[in-house]
């Protein structure tokens, strides 16, 4: 009769070191969380082939403001002719227009997208390439409330597009600083104070006199629960 092979025993290196590895993997992994959530996050993927492969991955179309082009008359443009004994003063090139929302507290610089409508997909569209002021909302230096809209992400989220761009809007406390550039003139807004909000409530309502600025992302960063909102009051010496 055949002897049965006897069955070696597990050493105390193959009963403890496997566990041990996948205890500190997995131990890891909820430790470090919410800086590597965004790896199985559909939104960030999508982005990344939109970028990589736009034939495959199109964006969809969306508005924003553009100067109006220079439409030449029927026929051509027309030639005018100077008389011999004027002079020309050489024309100055014009700037390029630059709107821009610059926060030194937590450096933040993001341009400044004017929306022309009010529609949810359409905006969030728009908020991956910057901040959107709020169509419908009060001119910058006008008597009233300015708003700005941007996207927050949680911790260690990837700086792809500006889903990053308010974040950090919770450090700010009263009386930093918040520089707006718009239609080449820049303005300069003072904290006053920062709520949370439910998406029902919508905005705040303004309780300063004067120009107002208020930023608002969701809260917490990342997650469409409810809605921060820091509000700031125009200053003319800053």
């Amino acid at each position: 009769m055949a002897k049965r092979k006897r069955r070696r025993k597990p050493d105390i290196l193959e009963r403890f070191v496997l566990p041990a590895l996948l205890l500190v993997f997995f131990g890891s992994i909820a430790l470090f969380w919410n800086n590597i959530s965004w790896v199985v996050s559909g939104d960030v993927w999508s982005q990344l082939m939109s970028d990589a492969f736009p034939q495959y991955f199109p964006k969809p179309y969306i508005a924003v403001d553009k100067p109006t082009p220079r439409i030449e008359p029927l026929g051509g443009p027309v030639e005018v002719v100077e008389p011999q004994n004027a002079t020309t003063t050489p024309a100055i090139p014009e700037k390029p227009r630059q709107d821009i929302i610059n926060i030194p507290k937590i450096s933040v610089s993001a341009p400044i997208i004017t929306a022309k409508t009010t529609d949810n997909e359409v905006l969030h569209g728009l908020l991956d390439d910057g901040v959107v002021l709020y169509p419908g909302s009060t001119p910058f230096g006008q008597t009233g409330q300015t708003v700005i809209l941007g996207h927050s992400a949680p911790t260690g989220w990837p700086k792809i597009k500006y889903d990053w761009v308010f974040s950090r809007v919770n450090e700010l406390k009263a009386g930093d600083m918040i520089a707006i550039t718009y239609n080449n003139e820049t303005r300069y807004y003072q904290v006053v104070k920062t709520r949370i909000v439910t998406p029902q409530e919508g905005v705040p309502t303004s309780t300063v006199e004067g120009n107002s600025l208020m930023i608002v992302s969701c809260w917490p960063p990342g997650k469409d629960l409810k809605r921060i909102a820091v509000e700031a009051t125009i200053v003319t010496n800053p």
